[in-house]
């Protein structure tokens, strides 16, 4: 049986995927390998994973304006993540996302870093503002 997880702030299309869960905020600028889509940020609670084609699930958003144009510059790479779940973003997030067609998500009706762990699968439902874990 799926749960729920409702969200405050959403856009782009249904996707469903693999999650890989981040503890701390992210960067695509600072923490990405933007050649690979390896994590590489020493020290990162995903250090060394790939963001390719997963649901990035993110408590903060960090950085500047790199996400606004990282996550299209990723997608023509072949190395972008599926989805972007946040606790909390920016707006540069926000633009990133849009350019690049990525579902974005944020805020959260309950804390859904204690319900994932790296490897679940979700379905982001950007249209009823939802995530079915």
């Amino acid at each position: 049986m799926s749960k729920v997880v409702n969200v405050k702030r959403a856009w782009g299309p249904t996707v469903e995927g693999e999650v890989l869960v981040m503890r701390e905020g992210f960067s695509p600028r600072y923490d990405l390998d933007r050649v690979t889509g390896i994590i590489s940020r020493i020290g990162h609670s995903v250090e060394g994973h790939s963001v390719k084609n997963r649901v990035l699930v993110i408590p903060t958003s960090k950085g500047g304006v790199a996400g606004g144009w990282a996550f299209f510059d990723l997608l023509h790479k072949g190395i972008a993540p599926l989805a972007l779940v946040f606790g909390k973003l920016n707006p540069v997030m926000v633009q990133g996302a849009v350019l690049a067609n990525m579902p974005i998500t944020e805020g959260w009706d309950e804390n859904i870093l204690d319900l994932l762990q790296t490897g679940d699968r979700v379905t982001i439902d950007p249209a009823n503002k939802r995530i079915l874990v």
